[in-house]
């Protein structure tokens, strides 16, 4: 969703029965491959509303969420909770190396311009790996709404774009997941019943999933010449 939404409208969304769903399955879906420690630290990159901060708070994790909308934090900052917020973008993360086990960016990604800028300051921060929620080209979802509503200035992508962006980190992870949920966006009763049948490493779902791992410090560390 896009933050040009007022953020009581941008809130209310997901409390109507289409976007408690989708939010359901997208916040299981991002639970499912990145399987973090339940006590761990996260921190959400582009936190909004504080919707799916509070959910990985809920689920047992320590969270900050970090906005640049102002307005944003300000509708958070009212709510209840147990989660930190702070002001700052994407691209310039104001935290040292490795200060959170995980990081999250659900549809956030896709309203920066520079995504390969923002996964390398976010790839600092990980210790452990990060989640990432992204709008998928590849999907009907794509088909209905793209440039329209919540979704105007979105950028829309696809696996083969994250594998292209990843090349840039360092060290580069050690594995790559991905799968796809809300293949019929609509809601309904035979779109909840599809979305239960059809496998989930299908491309099609109009939201992309995925986990990054970044390597455990020996991995990561520059190995000694044989020999030396």
């Amino acid at each position: 969703m896009s933050n040009r939404y007022e953020p009581s409208t941008y809130e209310a969304w997901y409390h109507t029965p289409r976007g408690a769903w989708i939010g359901d399955v997208e916040f299981a879906m991002m639970m499912k491959l990145l399987r973090p420690e339940m006590g761990g630290t996260l921190l959400d990159v582009g936190s909004g509303t504080g919707y799916f901060s509070r959910r990985f708070s809920a689920s047992g994790l320590r969270v900050t969420g970090i906005d640049p909308d102002i307005a944003m934090l300000q509708h958070v900052n009212r709510a209840p909770g147990s989660v930190t917020y702070a002001e700052g973008s994407a691209e310039s993360l104001p935290f040292a190396d490795q200060s959170f086990d995980y990081v999250a960016a659900v549809t956030s990604l896709c309203f920066v311009n520079s995504p390969m800028s923002a996964l390398d300051a976010m790839w600092r921060v990980a210790k452990h790996g990060m989640i990432l929620g992204l709008l998928n080209s590849a999907s009907l979802l794509y088909r209905r709404n793209h440039g329209q509503g919540a979704y105007a200035g979105a950028r829309w992508d696809t696996v083969g774009d994250v594998q292209r962006w990843v090349r840039v980190l360092s060290p580069v992870p050690v594995r790559l997941q991905w799968r796809t949920a809300i293949f019929l966006p609509d809601g309904s009763p035979s779109a909840r019943l599809m979305e239960r049948l059809l496998p989930s490493w299908l491309p099609w779902g109009g939201f992309l999933a995925v986990h990054l791992q970044k390597p455990a410090w020996k991995e990561a560390s520059v190995c000694t010449p044989r020999g030396k």
